[in-house]
């Protein structure tokens, strides 16, 4: 049973499919612009991201890791104690979102202790108290589902832990952010 469940959590997952589009860069920066506008005007006028848009907006800002860079990630982490946020942010290869209807579906690709891991997270969004939240609805570790209790569970504690709660936190002029028509809603203040 353990040797099981270890293989089914060292088995990655197939990278979710991504819409791509070449013109998404310019777009994302022409919306971003439109945003920035809107709250300097103080003008509510959401922006809607495109599948595409977001995992470009993804590419462009977030600390993922080179293949190489990951490769040089073994992570040599002393007995009894866990990687810190930093050194798994360090060790992100890839990301990836996809939007359908009202629901967001995460692909992340970690490389960890000489391993590639992969974590899957289908679920609603939502913006509660100005802070920005996932209601899990199924999740995977590798290819091991996670059980509905368990996923709320780690799912609560990575939105609330001391080290993360801030990085969910809204810039005060975002208002919320959710998933709508399979486009990454934005709306400022």
């Amino acid at each position: 049973m353990t040797l099981g469940t270890l293989l089914a959590i060292l088995r990655q997952a197939p990278a979710l499919p991504i819409q791509s589009d070449p013109q998404a860069a310019d777009r994302v920066a022409e919306k971003m612009s439109l945003l920035q506008q809107s709250i300097q005007t103080n003008r509510a006028a959401s922006i809607a991201l495109s599948e595409a848009e977001l995992n470009q907006w993804m590419r462009d800002n977030l600390a993922i890791a080179t293949a190489h860079q990951a490769q040089q990630a073994g992570l040599s982490i002393p007995d009894g104690r866990s990687a810190t946020i930093e050194e798994v942010q360090s060790a992100l290869k890839d990301v990836r979102m996809n939007l359908v209807g009202d629901q967001l579906k995460a692909y992340a690709l970690f490389h960890i202790y000489g391993k590639d891991i992969s974590l899957q997270l289908e679920g609603t969004v939502e913006t509660r108290d100005g802070y920005v939240r996932l209601t899990p609805m199924a999740g995977k570790l590798g290819t091991l589902p996670i059980p509905q209790s368990t996923l709320g569970h780690v799912v609560a504690q990575l939105f609330e832990s001391p080290q993360n709660r801030e990085k969910f936190q809204l810039p005060p002029y975002i208002q919320s952010v959710r998933v709508e028509n399979s486009t990454l809603v934005i709306t400022p203040r």
